[in-house]
């Protein structure tokens, strides 16, 4: 790309600029993670490649206009990109125009119009819990790479964290004497998230065969020369993990993450509890978790209740039914 073409043209705000601006803004300001800087940059810089071959100029002002990202948007919609994927840049172009206008860069954002596809809701993935169980259980082996293996799903599934989170885990951020593990979460909110007994267990038992330095500064979960798991690295050992227990084809570190929140919502956990341990700044991100609670009841009910869609008598169905009642009109305990 030129030298022109990155300065915009004459007496016109740059697009590239702001763009830079932007981005600095998200990573030092608003403490994005990397993974989020790479979404937002990616989204964005489609757009500009949009510019550049309909040879529009890389101006704030020839390029954040309405036909313009009309334009963009119908483009996308053109190339049979999911729904969802339009969605998300749409939000990019957003969040970016809104940023224009505060930084005094436009007068009006043209972006606030836009209106994204519409999305069906999907539920998360997450284990059952005997699925958990079984991953949960100790390994057979103890060479380093499994037991830390282990440790990083029992972190997963007991705290609930980010990919993000634990990647960056010291080994101080673990506090044994508490059971607590000290996280920085997106934006960089700090919070400090309960650990199972299994989990510290998990990690002594790493920390004790690992033959990279153990310093409180030294990375929690380390390679074999003692730096820092990628995040590829974790994504496939959790992968590899999961493939041992679900048939699913979605293995990702979040849905051990949903599964954490699934099964304390079904266990009765107040949703507020289960939006502080996931660090979520808003109620209603935590509250899909309670619509997911009600499948799992309604479905119950349906296998269950005589007069439900299945009808089987007997002792069993009538104590499923029993235990239904109870999860419905349990009294709310002081936590």
């Amino acid at each position: 790309m030129s030298t022109d073409q990155r300065n915009g043209e004459p007496g016109q705000g740059s697009l590239l600029q702001a763009l830079d601006a932007f981005f600095n803004y998200l990573e030092k300001e608003k403490g994005f993670s990397p993974h989020t800087l790479e979404a937002y940059r990616s989204d964005l810089e489609e757009f500009t490649r949009f510019l550049e071959l309909k040879k529009a100029p890389l101006s704030l002002e020839g390029s954040l206009v309405k036909a313009v990202l009309r334009s963009f948007i119908f483009s996308l919609s053109s190339r049979g990109l999911r729904p969802r994927s339009v969605a998300r840049k749409i939000a990019a172009l957003k969040s970016f125009s809104r940023f224009c206008v505060r930084r005094h860069l436009l007068q009006n954002n043209p972006a606030k119009l836009l209106a994204a596809p519409k999305l069906d809701r999907q539920l998360p993935v997450f284990l059952t819990q005997k699925q958990a169980e079984m991953l949960a259980s100790p390994p057979r082996q103890s060479t380093e790479a499994v037991v830390r293996n282990h440790a990083i799903i029992e972190f997963f599934y007991g705290s609930g964290l980010r990919l993000a989170e634990l990647q960056a885990l010291a080994v101080s951020s673990v506090n044994t004497e508490n059971e607590t593990v000290r996280v920085m979460g997106k934006g960089r909110k700090e919070r400090v998230v309960p650990l199972t007994a299994t989990a510290i267990e998990a990690m002594d038992n790493y920390l004790s065969v690992r033959a990279s330095a153990k310093a409180p500064a030294s990375p929690l979960f380390a390679g074999a020369r003692g730096n820092p798991l990628s995040r590829r690295q974790i994504e496939r050992i959790v992968a590899g993990e999961l493939s041992l227990v679900s048939q699913h084809k979605k293995r990702s570190p979040h849905v051990l993450r949903h599964s954490f929140a699934t099964h304390l919502m079904d266990a009765g956990a107040d949703i507020r509890a289960v939006k502080e341990l996931l660090g979520h700044s808003s109620l209603s991100t935590t509250q899909i978790y309670t619509h997911v609670s009600r499948e799992h009841l309604l479905k119950a009910y349906k296998q269950a209740h005589p007069r439900a869609e299945r009808g089987n008598a007997g002792d069993k169905t009538s104590n499923n039914f029993i235990r239904i009642k109870y999860a419905v009109h349990r009294p709310e305990r002081d936590e």
